[in-house]
């Protein structure tokens, strides 16, 4: 049995290209790095909040996910349970920014500050010009995107949301979590002026003195319904996510195109999508660092006595360069990396109630990947890669 390391692995977990900015430090190591200041065309807001110089700061031992956001409600009744030191929500998305040749995608982080910051990585937590710059709307990168970036620090980024375009500060370096939730960090304020969306991932974090277990009963009594998860790792295999994944999944330019699709970079397609016969499905094209993955899953599948629940006939890809819904103004598919591949779609259509064997779903998921028929609007037959598998 494996326990999940990774928080999540973003839909679309892709890296920039920065512009040039001075920088005190291009090591890429844990301690939070500042950049020296905003641009001289940038209006620096004023610091409308005293932030103090320290907090007090414990890990995240239980995460959970709400498709449909984490309410206040949740929130209080989640740090009302005795042992529960802290909790905070984030907000998980992907950012379009614009690059040299074309655009690319990064995946963010949006949390509040001083929820935040007691959950944060030790060297972060302390750094105060982190939780100062986010509520100044700066856009904190991680160390392990910043060495993606070549070690190149960046001064501005322009991006798309959904709500249009606008400017990123970039503050520093700074981990928002061990490891990295995302290659970004930035203030949930920001985030929703750009139309990120609501935050779905809610953090917990317990007194140092507290019993997990004991803790773990609490909250299932206070939130009946919510499936916990532990955060951190134990056992053989690993799962890692964020911007630790990105080397593997590597980074590509893009040009949109009028019909939903996008022009990748050919480099990055011919290192990182290949085709293979797979059990059950024949020949597919994805990505080759979720390969082993669906390989494994299929495997398990079968050996279970379970063949019959995957229709061959109603595959329906797994890489194909689009945005979501073919719609240019949102973000880029899973499908697009490769990283994502729709099963049965004519028995599970879009917005309809999942027709999955639930006993199909516990494999994928325990092969590290993550279920449509579980969001909002539920997308029965998309398998999406959550986290990549070590060991």
């Amino acid at each position: 049995m494996f326990a999940i390391l990774a928080l999540i692995l973003l839909a679309g977990a892709g890296g920039v290209v920065a512009r040039v900015m001075n920088s005190g430090s291009g090591s890429g190591d844990s301690a939070a790095v500042a950049f020296s200041g905003p641009p001289a065309e940038v209006r620096e807001p004023a610091l409308r909040v005293q932030v103090p110089e320290r907090v007090d700061t414990v890990r995240p031992t239980f995460k959970a996910t709400f498709p449909d956001g984490v309410s206040e409600d949740v929130i209080q009744k989640a740090s009302a349970v005795p042992g529960v030191a802290a909790t905070a929500r984030v907000l998980l998305a992907n950012l379009v920014v614009e690059v040299p040749g074309g655009d690319a995608q990064v995946s963010v982080a949006a949390v509040k500050p001083d929820e935040f910051r007691p959950l944060a990585p030790e060297s972060t937590a302390q750094a105060r010009f982190v939780w100062e710059g986010l509520h100044r709307s700066h856009t904190l990168i991680a160390h392990e995107q910043y060495q993606i970036f070549g070690g190149k620090p960046l001064q501005t980024l322009a991006a798309k949301g959904p709500k249009g375009r606008g400017v990123l500060r970039i503050g520093g370096l700074a981990s928002s979590g061990v490891p990295n939730l995302a290659g970004a960090m930035m203030s949930m304020d920001q985030a929703s002026t750009l139309g990120l969306g609501r935050p779905t991932l809610l953090l917990i974090g317990l007194d140092k003195d507290a019993r997990s277990s004991e803790v773990l009963k609490a909250l299932n009594r206070a939130l009946p319904g919510v499936r916990f998860e532990r955060t951190q790792a134990t056992g053989s295999r690993t799962f890692f996510s964020g911007a630790s994944a990105q080397k593997a999944i590597g980074n590509f330019r893009f040009t949109s195109n009028p019909d939903g699709t996008i022009s990748q970079e050919r480099e990055w397609v011919v290192r990182h999508i290949t085709s293979r016969n797979v059990p059950l499905l024949g020949k597919v094209t994805c990505h080759q660092a979720m390969l082993p993955q669906l390989e494994g899953a299929l495997t398990e599948i079968r050996d279970s006595g379970l063949s019959g629940s995957i229709k061959p006939g109603q595959f329906g890809g797994c890489y194909v360069p689009r945005f979501i819904e073919r719609d240019g103004t949102k973000p880029l598919s899973m499908h697009a990396w490769g990283l994502a591949v729709d099963i049965n779609v004519a028995d599970n259509p879009a917005g309809a109630r999942p027709n999955m064997d639930p006993r199909v779903v516990a494999i994928f998921e325990k092969w590290g990947f993550r279920w449509g028929g579980r969001w909002s609007r539920p997308d029965g037959h998309h398998f999406e890669l959550a986290a990549l598998i070590s060991g």
